[in-house]
Order: C-alpha cells, then sequence, then structure tokens
C-alpha cells in the first residue's frame, strides 16, 4: 500500500490548485482522476472570463493547468476511486487495482451532467452533453441546445460556426452573461426560445429526427446538446454531510469528516466557475498546511 500525506480525487481546476498548493508547501501528495484532466474545462470551447487569458480553450488552458502540476513533480494516478473508509487516525483510498493510505483527502471530482429524463435518451444517436467533443458531427445541420446558463450559450455560439440552425430551448430564466446574450441575439441562425419544455425525442432507427415541444409545436432537430448543470461524483464516500446534494463545507473547505476537505463543483456554494473552483482547492490546500 502506497502512502501519501494527502491524495486529491479529482483534476479539475480545483484539485489541480489544490494539489499545486500542497506540493508547493512540502505536502506529499498524490492526485488521482479516471479522465483527462481538466473537468469541464475540457468541453468548453471558449473561455474569456478567466483572468489573464482575453480568450482561451478550454481544452488549451486544462493543458496548461496540468503541466503546471506535472512540473512541480506531482505524481498523477489514471484510475476511478471507488471508496474512501476511514482507517484509524486516517484513511485507505481504493481504486479497482491499487490501494492508497492518506491523513487527509480533498474531494474535488466536479459534477456529471444533469440529464432531460425522457424516454430512450440515453439510446438515441444526436443526444449529447459536450458540444466541444460532439459539434463537429453535425456540419451544417439543425441542432437544439437545452439550458439558459453561460454553458448553453457558450455551446450554441461554438455550434453557429458549424451548423445550419442553432435553437436554444431555454426551459426557465435566462442566466447567461449579458455579453453572450448579446452575442447570440446578433447571431442570425441561432434562435432563443423560451420558456419552452421538450416532451418528447422524435428518433428513426435510432437516430434523433426532431422533438415534440409543450406547446405542441414539433421541430426538425439532428442533434440535441443538454447543458443544464450536473449533480456531485460523490458515490465512492459515506457519511458525508450534504446540503441540497452537494458536500457541505465551512470556509476552509473542512467537510463533515475530519480529515477530508472538499472544493470545486462538488461543493454547495452560489457561483460555480472556474476563478472560485481554483480558490475552493487554495483553501483545502492551506488549511491543510495551516493544520486545521
Amino acid at each position: 500500500m502506497l502512502t501519501f500525506d494527502t491524495i486529491v480525487i479529482g483534476a479539475g481546476p480545483a484539485g489541480l490548485a489544490a494539489s499545486l498548493y500542497l506540493k508547493r508547501a512540502g505536502i506529499e501528495v498524490l492526485l488521482i482522476d479516471k479522465d483527462a484532466p481538466g473537468g469541464q474545462m475540457l468541453k468548453t470551447s471558449k473561455i474569456e472570463n478567466y483572468l489573464g487569458f482575453k480568450s482561451i480553450n478550454g481544452a488549451e488552458l486544462a493543458l496548461n493547468m496540468f503541466n503546471h502540476v506535472k512540473s512541480n513533480d506531482i505524481p498523477f494516478e489514471f484510475s476511478e476511486v471507488i471508496s474512501v473508509d476511514k482507517k484509524g487516525s486516517g484513511f485507505v483510498v481504493k481504486t479497482p487495482d491499487k490501494h492508497f493510505s492518506c491523513k487527509h483527502v480533498v474531494i474535488a471530482t466536479g459534477r456529471m451532467p444533469n440529464k432531460l429524463h425522457l424516454p430512450d435518451e440515453d439510446k438515441i444517436q444526436g443526444v449529447s452533453y459536450c458540444a466541444v467533443c460532439d459539434g463537429s458531427f453535425y456540419k451544417n445541420k439543425i441542432v437544439g441546445v437545452v439550458g439558459g446558463g453561460n454553458s448553453a450559450y457558450t455551446n450554441a455560439l461554438y455550434l453557429s460556426d458549424l451548423c445550419e440552425q442553432v435553437y436554444i430551448f431555454v426551459r426557465g430564466e435566462v442566466k447567461a452573461e449579458e455579453e453572450l446574450i448579446n452575442r447570440v441575439r446578433n447571431r442570425d441562425n441561432i434562435v432563443v426560445l423560451k420558456n419552452t419544455q421538450i416532451i418528447k425525442l422524435i428518433s428513426e432507427n435510432n437516430k434523433l429526427k426532431g422533438v415534440n415541444l409543450a406547446d405542441e409545436r414539433k421541430l426538425k432537430l439532428e442533434g440535441l446538446f443538454i447543458a443544464i448543470g450536473g449533480k456531485p461524483k460523490i458515490n465512492f464516500i459515506k457519511n458525508i454531510e450534504l446540503e441540497k446534494e452537494y458536500i457541505k463545507v465551512d470556509s476552509k473547505m473542512r467537510t463533515s469528516l475530519k480529515g477530508v476537505y472538499a472544493c470545486g463543483d462538488v461543493i454547495y456554494k452560489d457561483y460555480y466557475q472556474i476563478a472560485t473552483a481554483i480558490g475552493d482547492g487554495a483553501v483545502a490546500a492551506l488549511s491543510i498546511k495551516a493544520g486545521d
């Protein structure tokens, strides 16, 4: 069993920041993630509100962050954490083929995308949760984006450069930044449909052909991108206090389990941004260093 002072689970901006701050504080840290480092940044075509970069591709920013972490000789385990168990004064972190022991755990696993929960949503080809990943398959086609926040509007702008027509289905309130709203408004091939609910996916031979709306309209679509937030990925840890399905932390990122910290999109907070995730990760690491 390999032993570290702290194990950080999740390599999005919060986990990367926590790892870097811990290492620079002289704390032996292991970073674990089953996916490519970067988290939600990998699914973002363009980031324009991260200080120091007027505009940068999400995957490029993720790579820059991970290279920064690697340059500090922080070990990275490419695997899925299946359990975190208390043992004595520390913890055992298990992956499918390895066990690690540590004094502290930092949970930074982010969120899994929410679904529409419509029949056959997981089976129909044409339903996606990542416009950057799958947008190129719908060049010159008609697509839709579900959501009213920054992610939905950013996805729509990205898709409008590829697709013939893009619909944005806003189910409730528009929460996107004014800058994004104005850009969408100035795109001739983007149509915003407010207070619109998709009630059925229309398919043929398992391929998306359109949608039925609650107001009885039908629209032809070949691609539908879901951008309505997500739920925290915390199934590997038990007996931890939650708030609205998110991990509850205090101002020092401490959870209800002594020795376990959480940061980024996995915690309950008001704002979910790259900048706030990095701040969370830094606070968690500094709290561990201080012995809090």
